[in-house]
């Protein structure tokens, strides 16, 4: 029997995707200085731990199920990161042509860093294991999380129970010897804190199965408290200096946010249907800001030809605080129309086939 959809849960999803963006929108505006959080990529990993947990530790029983289970989450990512991956390279096509036809510059020299090795390193899924960021860099997540899925569908596959005593015996080893690589994204390090995470999130969601839960009396109050401290810490203070907590701290927000009563108010005003939607396009609008960004920038620059200067060895917009905040306002509609064309035509027609 398929278990119920937690739709609270794609709104966190939806949040973390925007911010992720505000990290790569680098102008000088309110959007990058405020609300780029780039640590909301291990909550994405919370996430898919408790997702994955929910919807698959009773369905993978024999090989057939390891199989299905591994395709399903393959169909899920690899066509829209293909699609980016292809793009990426017809862009590096294009600065080649321009560089040496009419000696038009960018930051980055064409194949420079997007050469064959990073090519064929994103082609096979592989990208968090390359040197540097390359093609669409946001994607080194993609490749820690299907490694992740593979990790969680082997150990399912063998013991259910055991998986559940390796994933406390893990994060507890993570957390007293090894939580200096947290928030390592390339190489090995990026899946060994990516399982940390993920493992927080698997950890989480059993609970949440079991209906172990303590606080039922004034839960609303409860529940908004600790959601408030969770954002104003996360994009005001960011004063824990052991950023491991932001896991644990992101798995009990999922976890409380599984027990609000669907005909609450709480719940239609926190989880209502615009940021529920943004939750279901959340992919897409990760995998395409990075290019509507490049885009749009260098529109900007070349075909528009706004000032720019030169800072860190990159010639930048050299952009009023007004600008920039117009300007990343707009990213932001581009970003999210453009994601809803890719979510309808490549990440729900490949992986609904």
């Amino acid at each position: 029997m398929k278990n119920k959809k937690i739709v609270q849960l794609d709104v966190f999803r939806g949040l973390a995707a925007l911010s992720v963006c505000a990290v790569h929108f680098t102008y000088n505006s309110f959007f990058h200085n405020y609300f780029a959080q780039g640590l909301f990529v291990q909550l994405f990993f919370v996430l898919s731990g408790f997702v994955i947990c929910y919807n698959y530790e009773e369905k993978i029983n024999n090989y057939y199920d390891l199989k299905n289970f591994l395709l399903k989450r393959f169909k899920r990512l690899y066509p829209l990161h293909l699609f980016f991956l292809i793009i990426f390279l017809f862009i590096e096509i294009i600065k080649y042509i321009l560089l040496f036809k009419y000696d038009v510059r960018f930051n980055n020299l064409p194949f420079e860093t997007n050469n064959l090795k990073n090519f064929l390193l994103n082609f096979f899924l592989l990208q968090h294991f390359a040197e540097q960021y390359s093609f669409n860099g946001p994607s080194w997540s993609i490749s820690v999380e299907m490694m992740l899925y593979i990790t969680f569908g082997i150990f399912i596959f063998l013991n259910k129970k055991l998986t559940t005593y390796f994933s406390i015996i893990y994060v507890i080893i993570f957390i007293c010897f090894f939580n200096s690589i947290y928030g390592e994204d390339l190489s090995i390090l990026g899946y060994f804190s990516g399982l940390y995470s993920f493992f927080i999130g698997y950890l989480f969601c059993i609970l949440f199965k079991k209906n172990f839960f303590l606080i039922k009396k004034y839960f609303n109050i409860f529940y908004i408290s600790i959601l408030s401290i969770f954002l104003i810490e996360i994009f005001i203070f960011r004063s824990i200096s052991s950023k491991f907590f932001y896991s644990i701290f992101f798995g009990l927000i999922f976890y409380m946010s599984c027990f609000i009563d669907s005909n609450s108010k709480l719940f239609k005003i926190l989880f209502n249907k615009f940021f529920i939607f943004l939750g279901k396009i959340s992919y897409s609008i990760y995998l395409s800001h990075l290019l509507i960004f490049f885009l749009i920038d260098n529109f900007l620059k070349h075909i528009l030809k706004l000032n720019t200067k030169l800072n860190l060895d990159n010639y930048v917009l050299d952009l009023n605080y007004l600008e920039a905040n117009i300007i990343t306002f707009f990213l932001y509609l581009i970003t999210i129309g453009f994601s809803v064309i890719t979510y309808n035509f490549i990440e729900m027609r490949f992986y609904k086939k």
